[in-house]
């Protein structure tokens, strides 16, 4: 059976108002679980280190957006839509968005351009 939501893809839910998610918690959880944890996704484009940025269709974003990593939060499963907008992000993107997860809860992680110094 696949695991409902799945890791690395972005869902509809119902938050503040209904907006795109990033499923950041483990597919084995989620298969069990009866909620997922969460990452929201925002339209308004700031610019911070706990903010990954997404392009136009990538995941299935209808717009470019940040994911807010500093307001990651559980969701219950019902709030989720049932189909994903698109496919898995890059691991790549998923390893960015786990760095800035890091960031918000005040373990000391560079920023990718500090790493090129």
């Amino acid at each position: 059976m696949t695991p409902f939501p799945r890791r690395g893809q972005i869902y509809y839910a119902r938050l503040d108002k209904r907006r795109p998610v990033l499923v950041i918690s483990p597919d084995v959880r989620n298969s069990g679980a009866t909620d997922a944890l969460v990452i929201p996704c925002s339209t308004v484009l700031s610019a911070a280190p706990t903010h990954v940025r997404l392009r136009k269709g990538e995941g299935g974003v209808p717009a470019v957006s940040v994911l807010k990593c500093e307001q990651i939060t559980n969701l219950h499963k019902d709030h989720l839509d049932l189909e994903s907008l698109g496919g898995t992000l890059s691991t790549a993107r998923l390893r960015e968005v786990e760095r800035a997860v890091l960031r918000a809860i005040g373990v000391p992680i560079p920023l990718d351009h500090d790493l090129a110094r």
